[in-house]
């Protein structure tokens, strides 16, 4: 197939370009010259001249017209200046060179070159060689008649004098001086140097913009260098080239006890709700009933999944629930001991008048509560003793009667029995007689909701449609240029003023942290909510999303007026970024995410954050009604009390700009995301949080290498499914190409041992050994403990040390000495004594003894105690 011609070859690339064609712009005159491009010389790659600099001059000298026959008159034409310009030829934008020649050719045909600007003997590098130069007649437009006419001649500029100038002026006091100094040698008869002068006016404008300019200068020089960055959002972009995340912090969280006023009965309270905890000497720290604005988001977007109406959240309390009472079976055992997992409250509860709607069965009732959290309390008279509380999530409900409790009746007695999730069991004991069960549990999260308004371009709106005043105006600024359209796109921002002073909520599990922040469309004059589809989503960056995607993103920093104009009667705000605390919404630029439509009006509500402040002790969160203004939330009517039963701990503040300065340089040579020798294997795999450890060799197969990785589990003596596909999928990701990764059990030595040791004589055999065992093998349960040969106490090359093993029976109470040991490493020794100091392993085998009967194989422990019998007392004679 044959190739393309080198002139198609050169429109289709951006690299170098071409000359088109030289127009004469008049010919009459003929000393003009334009020269086309193939290529549009500011759209390359490596530009020739950018397109803001336009109109830009080049040294004549990189321009050559020569007679290719030798001229009759002129062999070689003087060029005046060469000028890069935009022009538009048949309505489309050209960027053209203009050469003004010192006289026109004469009727010979010329050829037109262009030179390096540096070194006029050496060609351009931007243009191919091949079309550097053009061959064209200064006559094509000329009538028969030839003009004859002599050019004018050039005048020689005038003399420039270089008068010394201070280079070091930075300020405005400076640049004044630097700026008169200049003037009094420039024009020695200026003399009037007053205040009030004209030229001093000017030089004072000139100095104050120049002092402006110079600091604008400094702080991008400052914000250019992690070291030197003092703007979050500067040190943002620098972590982001080094991929180290920045911690954005987390809005507290915790469980809220309310307690219900005996006339409300059983009501709904709705998520959002606010209780404060007050502080001292500080604002009030706000909560919120609920799981936060993300919970709400995702229950929405199921709601529409399914096609179902979006119900807020709710909780259903009842003033029944408040202090709920424990029924005790038997008064000789007052006491709920350690790891419970159940327990009897006194009456049937919930009944079918506690319910927000009645039940169709008995088992719709019971089911009510199950998944309900409540929390277990203690109030004990006794100041000493500590108060004691524990919350449960109701997983079972059984009411029936206790015959042996009768009632005044003389009936059996009514009571609750209720089973509590086995991952809650009771970590302490509690005294029955002081418990009590609170059941109005709700859920609740540090900040407050705020809701504001914001319009794009609301000139753009229709004349008889009146904006609320709450209505702000987005902030406009200039987007990056388009080439195509050689114009700019416009970048909307919106700031969220609260967050200035209180900060923005983070929500979340590990580094999936979102903003509590919600972005919807709606109506320009009822400012309600359009549909459940004008949402739009917040992103961390919007490198990911398309010019049709509603996505926003936060960036740090606050836009607000800094200064205004008053013209014509009015006062015209120039709005700007003003500090660098709190966030800024920003839009699309119609590249990377979409541009919102002109009209459109937003409502944004969004959750502060107070971070770690919100870190609170029990029983702190207990005001109904803001502190400050006395204004009563929504459950001061129906609420009497609320409180805090466990103390605060998860609030957690964003990373400082110090923090991200010092781990930011660190983090990607500690945390690397390729291997490469069998060490970087090892290191990535021990990053998983169930591998102990991990090992890697490089193996030949026959035709290239392979890496076999082998990790040893916590807790567990092999890998499971699960856990190899885990880890195969994670060495895949940082494997280099063409090497296969294989992910192998560990290279497992399984021990029989006998250990016989000596019982002392005030000790029971049978109790010894069972604490012996417990000592080597741990304990499972409620309270359990590791042993001597638990999997995480050996790992690759760990020895068995004699010593250690006899200390550790030794230890145990009831032991008079170890008398002898055997040991069999199944498959690889027979039984024999274990009379050395270590029984050592190789680097790639771990140690296992099990003893379990179902896997045999895996090793096994025999114990064999040995009492002597104590001498008879002897009978003395007096």
């Amino acid at each position: 197939m044959p190739g393309e011609d080198r002139l198609t070859a050169l429109l289709n690339q951006t690299v170098v370009t071409g000359i088109d064609f030289i127009q004469v712009v008049d010919p009459a005159e003929q000393t003009r010259l334009r020269v086309f491009f193939l290529v549009e010389p500011d759209t390359l790659e490596s530009p020739l001249i950018e397109t803001a600099d336009l109109p830009a001059t080049v040294p004549p000298e990189t321009v050559k017209i020569v007679s290719i026959s030798g001229g009759e008159r002129l062999a070689q034409v003087p060029i005046i200046s060469a000028t890069y310009q935009q022009i538009t030829l048949n309505e489309q934008p050209r960027t053209v060179l203009e050469i003004e020649t010192a006289e026109p050719g004469d009727f010979s045909i010329y050829r037109l070159t262009i030179r390096s600007a540096a070194d006029p003997s050496q060609r351009e590098t931007g243009i191919d060689r091949f079309f550097n130069g053009v061959e064209f007649s200064f006559k094509q437009g000329c009538p028969s008649l030839l003009d004859c006419k002599p050019p004018d001649p050039d005048c020689p500029p005038e003399e420039l004098i270089d008068f010394p100038v201070d280079y070091l002026a930075r300020d405005f006091v400076s640049f004044r001086n630097a700026l008169l100094d200049f003037a009094a040698q420039r024009y020695p008869g200026w003399a009037e140097t007053i205040e009030a002068d004209t030229g001093v006016m000017l030089a004072e404008i000139m100095a104050a913009l120049g002092d402006e300019l110079a600091y604008i200068q400094d702080r991008y020089g400052r914000e250019a260098y992690l070291e030197t960055a003092t703007q979050m959002r500067s040190l943002r972009h620098h972590a982001r080239l080094i991929d180290y995340p920045i911690d954005e912090g987390l809005s507290a969280s915790t469980w809220l006890d309310l307690t219900v006023r005996e006339t409300a009965g059983g009501v709904f309270v709705d998520a959002g709700s606010l209780v404060w905890a007050p502080a001292q000497g500080k604002a009030p720290i706000p909560f919120e009933l609920g799981s936060g604005l993300l919970a709400e988001a995702e229950t929405r977007a199921a709601a529409a999944a399914q096609g179902e109406e979006f119900i807020s959240e709710q909780f259903w309390v009842h003033a029944a629930w408040n202090d709920l009472s424990v029924h005790i079976p038997d008064e000789s055992e007052s006491c709920l001991p350690v790891g419970t997992t159940e327990l009897f409250l006194q009456g049937h509860v919930p009944t079918d008048d506690q319910l927000p709607i009645p039940p169709t069965d008995e088992t719709e009732r019971l089911q009510f509560w199950q998944g309900r959290p409540m929390v277990l309390q203690t109030t004990p008279a006794d100041p000493s003793v500590p108060r004691r509380r524990h919350l449960v999530r109701i997983v079972e409900v059984e009411q029936t009667t206790d015959p042996l409790c009768l009632d005044e009746g003389g009936q059996p007695l009514e009571i609750t029995r209720i089973r509590w999730d086995d991952a809650e069991v009771l970590p302490f004991e509690l005294c029955l007689r002081e418990l009590r069960m609170r059941g109005n549990i709700v859920w609740a999260t540090a900040g407050k909701t705020e809701r504001e308004w914001f319009v794009i371009r609301p000139e753009a709106l229709p004349e008889e449609v009146i904006l609320p005043n709450e209505v702000a105006r987005a902030i406009e600024r200039q987007g990056p240029l388009n080439d195509l359209e050689c114009q700019r796109s416009v970048t909307y921002r919106y700031s969220l003023q609260q967050t200035e002073t209180q900060g923005l909520g983070w929500l979340g599990h590990g580094g999936n942290l979102r903003p509590e922040i919600e972005l919807q469309v709606v109506d320009a004059v009822s400012l309600d909510p359009l549909a459940l589809e004008d949402f739009w989503h917040w992103r961390s960056t919007l490198l990911d999303s398309t010019r049709f995607q509603d996505h926003f993103t936060l960036e740090e920093g606050t836009w607000r007026r800094v200064i205004g104009f008053r013209r014509t009667g009015e006062t015209i705000p120039h709005t700007d970024y003003a500090s660098g605390a709190g966030f800024t919404l920003r839009f699309g630029d119609g590249e990377f995410g979409k541009i919102p439509d002109e009209q459109t009006v937003f409502q944004v509500r969004y959750r502060t954050g107070p971070g770690s402040q919100a870190n609170l002790p029990a029983d702190t969160i207990t005001n109904l009604s803001d502190p400050l203004t006395n204004s009563p939330s929504g459950l001061s009517g129906v609420i009497e009390a609320v409180t805090n039963p466990f103390a605060i701990t998860n609030g957690r503040d964003p990373e400082t700009a110090e923090s991200i300065k010092q781990l930011a340089p660190e983090a990607f040579r500690a945390l690397t995301f390729r291997a490469v020798r069998p060490e970087d294997y090892a290191e990535i795999a021990e990053r998983l949080p169930w591998v102990q450890r991990a090992g890697a060799r490089f193996r030949w197969t026959g035709s290239w290498l392979s890496t076999f990785v082998t990790a040893d589990p916590l807790n567990a003596f092999e890998l499971s499914a699960e856990r190899r596909t885990e880890l195969t999928n994670v060495m895949d990701c940082v494997r280099q190409v063409g090497r296969e990764v294989f992910v192998r059990n560990p290279r497992y030595v399984n021990l029989d041992l006998e250990i016989c040791f000596c019982v002392q004589p005030s000790a029971y055999p049978g109790q010894v050994q069972a604490r012996v065992r417990e000592a080597l093998l741990g304990r499972s349960g409620i309270r359990p403990e590791k042993g001597f040969f638990h999997p995480d106490n050996f790992t690759f090359g760990t020895p068995l040390k004699r010593s250690a093993l006899e200390a550790t029976i030794q230890a145990v109470p009831g032991v008079l000495g170890v008398e002898q040991m055997r040991i069999r490493a199944r498959g690889i020794t027979d039984w024999r004594p274990f009379d050395e100091l270590i029984f050592a392993v190789g680097t790639d085998q771990i140690i296992r003894l099990r003893n379990d009967p179902r896997f045999p194989e895996q090793g096994s422990l025999r114990l064999r105690p040995r009492q002597e019998q104590q001498p008879a007392l002897k009978e003395v004679t007096p």
